[in-house]
């Protein structure tokens, strides 16, 4: 047993001291490297930029695979020699037992390691983009920093609602997340479905194609979500896009905040079931029953055809565990409630997914993940940034989240003024003052100074949630996403 623990000493014990050096040299040097890079507080530092390395993955499954044979073989060896030393000619039954047992202890951590390393490898070979950035005018950072320059990053977030019953692609989603690079301080800007007018560029090829293309689409068709629709119909509008509806998506959505995307990501509805599935479910308050299914089922032509069926509801309850089915019913439902109240769920379910997964959640079921990832998700995130996105997700993980969904009466979504969009969003990035300190008691009348600019910083009805968890009375001001959910 010492000699499985601590390759090699049973070898030395038996008197085999040429094998034993062989097999105790490498681990002492192997062990004692480890224990250097630990103490010096780089370990998560150095292992971050090679495990998210392709080539060095697959190094790595080769050497976790010859470690494993390696060592069973110095267990067996140890075994034998231990046996023929001692002299031993009984409990042949209870010594098989052991060796099997004590192989087992290291051919499945080795078998493990060598199964992550290559499922980690063909996702970011099949899922990143190769390539030092995926737009060439943007700041690289340094080695130190890899964000240096990059005061924000933003993120189109994207949930695509394909299936059998569905003409075409037509995101169901449209989040741009905006990340502050420095502190983590993190701005989900929800992109109402329903939103119309002109997204792309003035003078744009696509801006001056968009009007009467997309009222030939039918009902809806010059709604936001069609956009993608209007891509894939016109993909000389973006030579080069493997993807010219999310191609189109991104430019719109882009006119829409007035920022420019830097990544997107897209995920499909089946890949979001399977997320939250592989997570373990997610945990929710449910105010009301939620329909499961519904709404009115369209033709290629925007009329409405039919009914969906209502195949089942989401129960009230507090703190309820969720699978991924009803986790994405929770996000999507549309019947019987408002495209507003949706968009208010699926800020829910964001700010529970980032306070309730874990980095040891995702590394548990880092391969369930892995395997819908590479069916069910795109992105143009390159794999020279994965390092970077992993520090900036610890960030983001400790800061506020907060959020702005520009539904009505907010916004007027049949006819938005972009301008007060645009200006809404730059509000919205910086970040609110501190809490502050309680007024001391007072006998005045009068409020003081202090009272009224606190009055004046926090407009009546800015964020406290209604009864059914949304905003009564939207003010424009990004709020704590998590004042939104029941609690």
């Amino acid at each position: 047993m010492l000699g499985t623990v601590v390759p090699g000493t049973g070898l030395l014990n038996a008197g085999r001291r040429a094998l034993g050096w062989l097999a105790l040299v490498p681990f002492a040097f192997v062990v004692g490297a480890a224990a250097v890079l630990w103490f010096s507080g780089r370990a998560v530092e150095v292992l971050q930029q090679y495990v998210l390395d392709a080539d060095v993955l697959l190094y790595l499954a080769v050497a976790a695979a010859v470690i494993g044979v390696a060592w069973s073989g110095v267990v067996v060896a140890t075994h034998l020699a231990q046996r023929r030393h001692r002299g031993v000619t009984g409990h042949r039954v209870a010594s098989a037992l052991l060796v099997a047992v004590l192989l087992a202890v290291v051919v499945l951590p080795a078998g493990t390691a060598t199964r992550y390393a290559l499922v980690s490898r063909s996702l970011i070979t099949s899922l990143f983009p190769s390539g030092q950035q995926a737009a060439t005018d943007e700041p690289t950072g340094t080695d130190e920093d890899p964000w240096a320059g990059i005061p924000r990053v933003n993120v189109l977030l994207v949930g695509a609602d394909t299936g059998a019953d569905r003409i075409g692609t037509r995101p169901d989603t449209l989040i741009v997340a905006s990340i502050n690079t420095v502190s983590g301080d993190t701005v989900i800007f929800g992109l109402p479905r329903q939103l119309s007018g002109n997204f792309f560029p003035e003078g744009s090829p696509a801006a001056e194609l968009w009007p009467t293309a997309c009222e030939a689409n039918g009902g809806g068709g010059c709604w936001l979500n069609a956009v993608y629709l209007f891509g894939t119909q016109n993909p000389q509008l973006y030579p080069g896009a493997e993807d010219p509806g999310l191609a189109a998506t991104e430019q719109a959505a882009a006119g829409v905040v007035g920022m420019k995307i830097d990544y997107t990501a897209m995920v499909n509805l089946t890949g979001f079931q399977d997320l939250i599935d592989a997570m373990g479910g997610i945990r929710l308050t449910v105010e009301r029953r939620i329909p499961i299914g519904g709404g009115e089922r369209l033709n290629s032509a925007g009329r409405v055809v039919g009914l969906y069926p209502v195949t089942g509801y989401i129960e009230p309850g507090r703190n309820q565990l969720l699978d991924g089915y009803h986790a994405e019913w929770y996000a999507r439902s549309r019947w019987q409630s408002n495209n507003n109240d949706r968009m208010d769920r699926q800020r829910c379910l964001i700010n529970a997914a980032v306070q309730q997964y874990s980095a040891l959640d995702l590394a548990r079921a880092f391969p369930q993940l892995a395997a819908s990832a590479e069916r069910d998700v795109s992105t143009d995130i390159p794999a020279s940034r994965l390092s970077a996105f992993v520090d900036l997700g610890r960030k983001v993980k400790e800061a506020p989240l907060r959020s702005l969904s520009f539904t009505e009466p907010l916004v007027n979504t049949g006819d938005p003024d972009y301008d007060q969009i645009h200006q809404l969003v730059q509000q919205a990035l910086v970040p609110p003052p501190p809490a502050p300190s309680p007024a001391p008691t007072t006998t005045s009348a009068s409020p003081s100074p202090s009272d009224t600019s606190s009055a004046s910083a926090s407009p009546s009805g800015s964020t406290s949630p209604s009864a059914s968890g949304t905003e009564s009375t939207p003010s424009g001001e990004a709020v704590d996403a998590a004042s939104v959910c029941p609690a």
